[in-house]
């Protein structure tokens, strides 16, 4: 189990990378043309409030941690418990879940069910054996302080108060210093988006 933990953990952005491909590869869910059809518009307001909860819990969470490690193995210098981490164990784990669901609603055509579940599921089983390896590993290093911290904090969030901690230790970095670490993930991001718009405007081209 610890072996592929530790595999896992390593190739996660390969896996992560797949998953994206894999959802580019599928048919796109083209832009609802004109107002008459609500029911049309809501899996992009659903992508849009899945996005707007992944960047903010990415951001805060950032604000926490310092710098964490992005390389392929566990590295972690301390046990942080303070912000987000009050409300749940991964909130990192918990914003790219929420991200990923995001990029789903909004590239997926939901009238076609079987697709957007399956991409739901696995998506959401890959960050959480993520969260649960990371668990062991943490559960390794900081002994009982982990456990008596895990006994009292989720794995994952379902207070939202996650997203505005109460008042505690203060964060090692401001909001934009935050945002600003996270320079490659949002580069990403974008990238990632503007592939899909275009594939979803190349579409409509070739139907009309």
């Amino acid at each position: 189990m610890r072996k592929a933990s530790k595999q896992l953990y390593r190739f996660r952005g390969y896996i992560l990378a797949l998953f994206a491909i894999a959802l580019i590869a599928c048919p796109a869910n083209p832009f609802p043309q004109g107002f008459s059809r609500i029911a049309e518009f809501v899996p992009y307001i659903a992508a849009l409030l899945f996005y707007a909860l992944g960047i903010l819990l990415r951001i805060r969470a950032r604000q926490y941690i310092g710098q964490h490690t992005r390389g392929s193995t566990h590295e972690v210098g301390e046990l942080v418990t303070d912000g987000p981490y009050t409300y749940c164990r991964h909130p990192l784990y918990t914003s790219n879940s929420y991200i990923a669901l995001g990029a789903i609603f909004f590239h997926l055509d939901f009238k076609v069910a079987y697709p957007g579940i399956i991409f739901i599921t696995a998506i959401l089983a890959f960050e959480y054996l993520l969260a649960r390896a990371e668990d062991r590993f943490l559960e390794e290093k900081f002994g009982d302080t982990w456990r008596e911290w895990s006994k009292k904090t989720p794995v994952f969030p379902y207070n939202p108060a996650v997203l505005f901690p109460k008042k505690g230790t203060a964060p090692k970095r401001t909001f934009f210093q935050a945002f600003k670490a996270d320079a490659s993930t949002w580069f990403w991001f974008v990238f990632f988006n503007l592939i899909i718009i275009l594939i979803k405007l190349s579409t409509e081209y070739h139907n009309v």
